[in-house]
């Protein structure tokens, strides 16, 4: 049975903003959509809000925090992402979050400050509250909260990773917000953590399988396809890479440049290989294996040219970061890659208590076995016979490399190389 959309229900809609809140924290829709929900709504009741920001931490590997902001007459104005800071960055990089009241909130454990912006009263320590008062706002309200999740069983306490929210209210009414309304407020951003707990949740799931199994994968999972031999036959071309003397390197480099590199590798293929629709499957130590799937009714060669753009793409990107790091004296690598096509298993796999969500079948070995021919025939690109067939019809310019014996497989295999 679908769950019942609280935001939009009529019957639900007119109830009191606390049980509206609740239940629409019940759903699955995104945070923007329950931040402006909760924002009309308590405008609706009378709560002199003109800007409202949510701030929700995040884990995932390219963001620490998304940002929503509210305004009255406007509705959502902003829909922000904040990346990481890099390694090494300074404390004072981001001089509006060292001058932030969020930031002296975390760094103080305050969960409520309040700040009167107009009147004798008025505090405006910090320039985003001078800023607020020029614009005709009088009062600021603002909340943070742990969500309480550890990571190695060490609370996540560092002001720039920990998983929480903060929210800010903004008021315009002469004299800003009344006792009553302050009160409302203190109560409902309570409830309102609560829910963007719920819908953080969500984001973290998505996003971390996402990050260790991409997208495609992450769908399958997250709509449940998570019991061991739950799989599907499907058709694609598979790209199957490995960095060319990689563990002769790894044994005379120090570990911490060595991953640096390895990344600095993957940096010049993954981008490729998405740009082409592709989906970057599973790394698999200094290689990784990725798929281009076609639905397997109509002609595989438009997907076969993309896999084969990808790859060129990939190689040419390694040719250039291999003259940069020459340039710099650092070691450099050369990039092997196999194509090719087929059926393959598309599912669960694994132990009763431990899956990996994979392409499965003799396609993947059979890939990386024509992938070691590359150092044999000095080739950094070479395809199989299927694949090859394929992408020629799309202008792929394949010719043959001869066959050649793969290890476990019965009958010499010919072999394609640009």
């Amino acid at each position: 049975m679908a769950a019942p959309d609280y935001l939009d229900d009529p019957v639900h809609a007119s109830a009191p903003l606390e049980q509206w809140l609740l239940r629409a924290g019940l759903t699955d829709r995104p945070a923007h959509d329950l931040v402006t929900g909760f924002c009309d709504r308590l405008l609706a009741d009378g709560v002199p809000i003109r800007r409202v920001y949510v701030g929700l931490a995040t884990l995932h590997p390219l963001l620490r925090a998304r940002g929503y902001t509210w305004a009255r007459g406007a509705g959502m104005v902003e829909n922000m992402a904040m990346p990481h800071r890099e390694q090494g960055e300074e404390e004072g990089f981001n001089q509006a979050w060292d001058e932030s009241p969020f930031r002296h909130m975390l760094l103080n454990g305050y969960e409520r400050l309040s700040r009167p912006l107009t009147g004798p009263d008025a505090v405006l320590d910090f320039p985003v509250l001078r800023e607020f008062a020029e614009q005709g706002l009088t009062d600021w309200l603002a909340y943070g909260y742990g969500f309480g999740w550890q990571v190695d069983h060490m609370p996540l306490e560092n002001r720039y990773n920990q998983i929480g929210m903060i929210a800010s209210f903004a008021a315009d009414a002469p004299g800003g917000f009344s006792p009553a309304q302050r009160a409302r407020l203190d109560h409902l951003a309570t409830i309102l953590a609560l829910v963007m707990k719920t819908s953080a949740l969500a984001m973290l799931a998505r996003d971390v399988t996402t990050a260790y199994v991409g997208a495609d994968a992450a769908s399958h999972v997250l709509s449940g396809e998570i019991r061991r031999g739950m799989a599907h036959k499907v058709e694609a071309a598979i790209l199957y890479a490995d960095l060319r003397g990689f563990t002769a390197l790894a044994d005379s480099m120090a570990m911490e440049p060595l991953v640096e590199g390895l990344n600095q590798y993957f940096d010049c293929l993954g981008p490729a290989i998405s740009a082409e629709g592709g989906q970057v499957l599973k790394f698999l130590g200094d290689g990784l294996l990725a798929s281009f799937q076609h639905d397997g009714k109509s002609d595989p060669a438009p997907t076969c040219a993309a896999a084969l753009r990808a790859a060129q793409a990939g190689l040419a990107a390694v040719e250039a970061l291999n003259a940069g790091r020459r340039s710099m004296g650092l070691p450099v690598l050369q990039l092997d890659i196999a194509l090719h096509l087929g059926t393959l298993m598309y599912g669960n796999v694994g132990t009763a208590d431990r899956l990996d969500f994979t392409l499965i079948g003799p396609v993947v070995n059979e890939a990386a076995r024509i992938e070691n021919l590359c150092s044999m025939l000095d080739c950094s690109l070479l395809t199989s016979a299927s694949f090859a067939i394929a992408a020629n019809r799309a202008s792929g310019r394949l010719i043959s490399r001869g066959r050649h014996a793969l290890r476990g497989v019965a009958e010499p295999r010919e072999v394609f190389g640009l």
